[in-house]
């Protein structure tokens, strides 16, 4: 969570501080830029959602685990991952019996932890496609242009100086076309590289979390299996007496 704030800071220092230059190549081409910057703020979102539910679920089952907190049905609707664990586990059934495996169970907690993975790597190869189509648009307009240029060339014209003149007014066009081709193409890789760091960020959060959940579903697996068999083998014995007085 520190590198998520840490990272996320430098990137608000490195956009403050470069916003002139950001803000000239942002308007060489606005839309497409502006469909690429559009899905750096989603992305932003989702892995800030993340993070926040991962943390704020982690903070409520570290107190549950140190028994800080009681749990019920009502303090456990803002938890809905620590919520299924101890539906799963029988905390909160009616049955307060495991229903589940381990497995079944840890498989689960994966799935809900990883739920929304899918968004966040379409979103890390949208921003460099978007890139692309930005730099084959720059490009086509920039073909056209030089076409247009040469076309509009006479040979036959022996005033050079005009003949510069309207060379160089004619070479506006492609380069602005060129503009268009690479800051497409930089804005493209740069959302697609800030996506990729908090995607790695995201990462490490949700196999910390995975891992201290694991930590708990085994030892409250393990000591409800021991009791469970500890109750069999007194059930057992109590019987196997009662049929001894039985047939005395």
């Amino acid at each position: 969570f520190l590198a998520y704030l840490l990272f996320s800071a430098i990137l608000v220092i490195i956009f403050v501080s470069g916003y002139e230059t950001i803000s000239l190549y942002y308007k060489a081409n606005p839309y497409i830029n502006g469909i690429i910057l559009l899905t750096l703020i989603v992305g932003f979102l989702l892995y800030t959602v993340k993070i926040i539910s991962l943390s704020s679920e982690y903070r409520f089952m570290n107190s549950v685990a140190f028994g800080k907190l009681k749990i019920n049905d009502s303090s456990l609707n803002s938890y809905p991952i620590t919520k299924s664990i101890a539906k799963n586990l029988g905390i909160i059934s009616s049955s307060n019996t495991i229903s589940k495996t381990l497995d079944e169970i840890l498989d689960e907690l994966l799935s809900n932890i990883e739920s929304g993975k899918d968004i966040s790597k379409y979103l890390i190869n949208l921003a460099v496609f978007l890139g692309l189509i930005g730099t084959f648009y720059g490009l086509l307009l920039t073909i056209g242009s030089v076409s247009n240029v040469i076309d509009g060339l006479s040979i036959e014209q022996q005033d050079f100086g005009v003949f510069f003149n309207t060379l160089r007014d004619g070479l506006k066009s492609p380069l602005s076309g060129m503009t268009i081709a690479f800051s497409s193409s930089l804005f493209g890789l740069v959302t697609s590289l800030i996506l990729g760091l908090y995607e790695i960020i995201t990462r490490g959060v949700k196999q910390n979390y995975f891992e201290f959940c694991e930590n708990q579903i085994r030892l409250y697996y393990r000591s409800s299996t021991k009791l469970k068999a500890d109750s069999t083998n007194i059930t057992q014995v109590l019987n196997s007496k009662l049929e001894e007085l039985v047939d005395g």
